[in-house]
């Protein structure tokens, strides 16, 4: 067989290659770029609010004391066992992540439009400095699910030892979800009007507020979405249970990257015509 022209490229070559198809080498020396966006974000999240940093701990908590409220005194979920409040609060920990980096970073190039038509930057640093920022919040519902852990008298165990890997496995799925979505708001602006009720029906076919055993019907769709694994993971390391095999946690995480890569590249692309196309 006649090895490609890619497969006779030394590493180094290979590294530049897919560096330029991604936009990564832009990102070189971005790094105090990065930190200026974040602490903008930041101040700019709760400016001019009453609560102030308060939100930053409400929006969580609000969610999961109402979730917990409904299906625990309304309608009654069965999540063998497990405490309802520590079963919700650890679902949303990740979930808070992706769907911050996606309702922050998706619309980003269409509200910075103003600044990215005049002026020049590597447009991804925007999109990291949206997803770092989102570990802040993710930091307040670890917070919660140790509350949770100890209101319940629930003892963590060796699993949670993955937990970094999990939330770094959100921080991949929210960046990729994130400039993906991006690259397609450019040219597409319905995207960024239907971006609220997606991720709401997205959040409707994750198993955050139910377990999987209780739709069997919707099972091939519920597994197909990637959140669902990580969502699953996240409850595996932190109460050390979970309702889904090995398997599909490894094909969630597979198809996490699988959409990091994606986007990256439609990033990219879109990047070539941005000042025009906006």
């Amino acid at each position: 067989m006649r090895p490609t022209v890619a497969s006779t490229l030394p590493v180094r070559e290979h590294t530049a290659v897919y560096s330029r198809a991604f936009g990564l080498r832009q990102l070189r020396g971005t790094g105090e770029l990065v930190r200026l966006f974040v602490e903008r974000d930041l101040k700019l999240r709760y400016a001019q609010t009453i609560l102030g940093p308060i939100w930053v701990i409400l929006q969580p908590l609000a969610p999961a004391l109402l979730f917990t409220f409904v299906f625990t005194k309304v309608v009654d979920v069965k999540t063998g066992g497990v405490p309802y409040l520590l079963f919700i609060t650890a679902a949303m920990a990740p979930w808070t992540l992706v769907s911050r980096a996606v309702a922050r970073g998706g619309p980003s190039l269409i509200a910075e439009r103003s600044l990215v038509t005049k002026v020049y930057f590597p447009r991804l640093t925007g999109q990291l400095a949206v997803v770092i920022s989102s570990f802040i919040d993710l930091l307040v519902s670890l917070v919660l699910v140790a509350l949770a852990m100890l209101h319940a008298h629930w003892m963590p165990t060796w699993r949670l030892l993955v937990l970094p890997v999990v939330m770094l496995w959100a921080g991949v799925l929210g960046l990729g979800t994130s400039v993906l979505t991006a690259a397609f708001s450019v040219k597409h602006r319905d995207v960024v009007q239907a971006l609220p009720l997606l991720t709401q029906c997205w959040m409707y076919v994750t198993p955050i507020v139910y377990p999987i055993s209780s739709v069997q019907k919707l099972r091939p769709l519920i597994l197909v979405n990637p959140m669902t694994s990580l969502v699953e993971v996240t409850r595996w390391s932190i109460i050390g249970r979970s309702s889904l095999s090995p398997v599909w946690m490894v094909i969630g995480a597979g198809m996490s990257v699988t959409i990091l890569v994606s986007g990256l590249l439609a990033f990219h692309r879109a990047d070539w015509d941005l000042a025009d196309v906006l």
